[in-house]
C-alpha cells in the first residue's frame, strides 16, 4: 500500500496536467448562446437554494458585487487568463440578463489551498469586499491530500456560518472531474460531505463535478485524452460552459 505521502508525490503531475493546463489563449471565446456543447440533464440544474440577498439587490438594480474563492481552476489559470475564468464569464451572462445592475466579480483565489486555508482568508479576502454572493469552490485539495472528511465537513459548517453570519448569500462549487483521477483519488467521499454540509445548511452547492462528469461521458469535452497544444483551449471551453450554467444557477435562486 502507498502511503499518503508517497501517493500525493505521485498524483502532483497528474494533478497539475488535469486540473492546471498549460498555455494561453489570445483571444475571448466566441459567444456559445443556444448551443447544445453546454446542456445537461434536467436534475443538474434543479437548483433548491435561494440567494435572497441577490434577489433584493437585482429588483432594486444592485450593485451586486461577488467574490469567487477557490483554487486555480476559478482563478482561469489553466485557460491562461483570469478573464476566461468561470467567474468572469458567469458575470458576462449576468450582465447580459441584468444590463441595468452594476454586477462586478472579485478573484480572490489562490492555487492549491484547502478549504481549511481558505477559511482563514476569509476575513482579509472576502468580507472587506462587502460581497453581496461569494462563490465558493473547494474540496479538490482536501480530496488530493487526503484531509480527513470530517474535519473538512467542520471547516465548510464554520465557512458558512460565518458567511452567513454577515448577511451575505454563498454558493459553493464542488470539485472538478477527470476519469484518470478518479480512479486514484477518493472524490466521490469528499462530494458527499460537501453535498451533504449544503443539505444541513441549505446552502445550494453547485453540481460542477457532476456536469463534467457528463460532458465527457458525452464525448462533449474530452478531459483525458487532450494534446498538450490544446490544453488551454479546452480549459477555456469548459470554463466557459461552467460560467453559463452557474449564472443561470444564480438567476434561478434569485427568482
Amino acid at each position: 500500500m502507498i502511503g499518503r505521502g508517497r501517493r500525493s508525490a505521485i498524483l502532483r503531475p497528474a494533478v497539475i496536467l488535469i486540473f492546471g493546463f498549460a498555455g494561453a489563449v489570445a483571444s475571448a471565446i466566441p459567444s456559445r448562446a443556444g448551443e447544445p456543447a453546454c446542456e445537461v440533464p434536467a436534475e443538474l440544474m434543479d437548483v433548491d437554494g435561494k440567494l435572497p440577498h441577490v434577489a433584493e439587490k437585482l429588483h432594486a438594480g444592485g450593485p451586486v458585487n461577488i467574490v469567487a474563492i477557490g483554487g486555480a481552476s476559478t482563478a482561469g489559470l489553466a485557460a491562461g487568463s483570469v478573464d476566461l475564468s468561470y467567474p468572469n464569464r458567469m458575470r458576462q451572462m449576468l450582465i447580459a440578463w441584468y444590463p441595468k445592475v452594476p454586477i462586478t466579480i472579485v478573484n480572490k483565489s489562490v492555487p492549491h489551498q484547502t478549504a481549511e486555508q481558505m477559511v482563514g482568508r476569509f476575513p482579509a479576502d472576502v468580507f472587506a469586499e462587502d460581497p453581496t454572493l461569494v462563490i465558493w469552490e473547494t474540496g479538490t485539495t482536501d480530496a488530493v491530500r487526503g484531509v480527513d472528511v470530517d474535519a473538512f465537513a467542520a471547516t465548510l459548517q464554520s465557512g458558512i456560518d460565518a458567511v452567513a453570519a454577515r448577511g451575505i448569500d454563498l454558493i459553493l462549487v464542488d470539485m472538478q472531474f477527470s476519469h484518470r483521477l478518479i480512479a486514484v483519488i477518493d472524490f466521490e467521499t469528499y462530494l458527499r460531505a460537501m453535498h451533504r454540509v449544503g443539505d444541513v445548511k441549505d446552502i445550494y452547492v453547485f453540481p460542477r463535478f457532476a456536469m463534467m462528469r457528463y460532458w465527457s461521458e458525452q464525448e462533449v469535452f474530452n478531459l483525458d485524452g487532450v494534446l498538450k497544444g490544446e490544453r488551454a483551449n479546452l480549459a477555456a471551453n469548459v470554463y466557459d460552459c461552467l460560467g453559463r450554467k452557474l449564472a443561470e444557477a444564480i438567476r434561478i435562486a434569485s427568482q
